[in-house]
């Protein structure tokens, strides 16, 4: 049996800012939007997070805080380095968690906190 986990949202104060940002700043592609329920699908790699607006139809979560789950990434120092680059203040330095996992955060337009993490 393979399981896999699908299905992450995240919600958003403003649609065009938030695509802004994960295109321009986190480098995901835009594969989908539709305005009339405040949906957009961006994907980093292979995986695929819906963009909402809270109340159109995606969800009813406030925007802002944790996203509760977090990218793992293979070739984690140039992520950190192009996405630092973008994002400047918006994302932290590199920690080392007490189970000794690299990691960084960037916060969203709309206050959300996106954890990356290294692939070990």
């Amino acid at each position: 049996m393979k399981v896999s986990l699908t299905g992450f949202k995240i919600p958003v104060d403003n649609l065009n800012v938030a695509i802004a940002f994960y295109t321009e700043k986190l480098f995901f592609s835009l594969l989908f939007r539709e305005d009339s329920f405040g949906w957009a699908t961006v994907q980093l790699e292979n995986q695929n997070v819906g963009l909402y607006i809270p109340g159109k139809g995606g969800g009813d979560r406030k925007a802002g805080g944790s996203v509760d789950f977090s990218f793992l990434i293979d070739d984690f120092k140039n992520y950190f380095q192009k996405v630092k680059e973008k994002t400047k203040e918006d994302s932290s330095d590199v920690i080392t968690t007490a189970d000794n996992l690299k990691i960084f955060e960037s916060t969203d337009p709309s206050g959300n906190v996106i954890t990356f993490r290294e692939l070990q």
